[in-house]
């Protein structure tokens, strides 16, 4: 069992380098496209958008001129196994930030227990939401950005440095116009 986890292990590392090589250090786009895109993933990793992240990532790399396949795959981060640990970090920082107090040990059992009827159950829920809401926002906006600042810098000079020494130049030189 554990050489099988062993090989799975090894394959899934030789995709990812693979990936990594070919897909974001020889793409034909300069490090700065490159970096704006990894770090916009990395940004959207944290915020509270399950399930359409990989289109924010998209839109936010479409307006601001980013390249778009190299961010989609940090919005894996956040997944299922992950999710509960990232935002609970997130609300913290939140609620920390905004200096309001956390949800009780009740609010977890009240969530077991919700009012009878259809309006009454969505009202429930929806009221219950709005009490984590804002600090799990502003500990995500807070969190995503403190997190892909670094990432574009970390992979802007990444790039440049792998281009520079693979081709001994950051960019083919450029074919001057004449001057009429």
């Amino acid at each position: 069992m554990s050489r099988h986890l062993l090989v799975q292990f090894r394959l899934l590392s030789h995709r990812i380098r693979r990936f990594i090589v070919h897909k974001i250090l020889h793409a034909d786009d300069p490090p700065h496209r490159l970096a704006l895109g990894v770090a916009i993933g990395m940004f959207m990793t944290f915020t509270p958008t399950v399930g359409v992240q990989s289109i924010l990532v998209a839109l936010t790399a479409w307006v601001l001129r980013a390249n778009k396949l190299v961010g989609m795959p940090m919005v894996w981060i956040s997944n299922p196994a992950t999710i509960v640990p990232i935002y609970y970090f997130c609300y913290v920082i939140g609620h920390t930030i905004l200096g309001s107090e956390g949800v009780e040990d009740g609010w977890w059992q009240r969530l077991a227990y919700p009012p009878q009827g259809w309006w009454n159950f969505v009202g429930f829920y929806w009221m219950n939401l709005m009490e984590i809401a804002l600090p799990l926002w502003v500990g995500a906006l807070v969190v995503g950005l403190c997190a892909a600042v670094p990432t574009y810098y970390l992979v802007y000079f990444l790039v440049r440095w792998y281009r520079i020494r693979r081709w001994g130049r950051l960019v083919p030189p450029v074919r001057k116009l004449p001057v009429l």
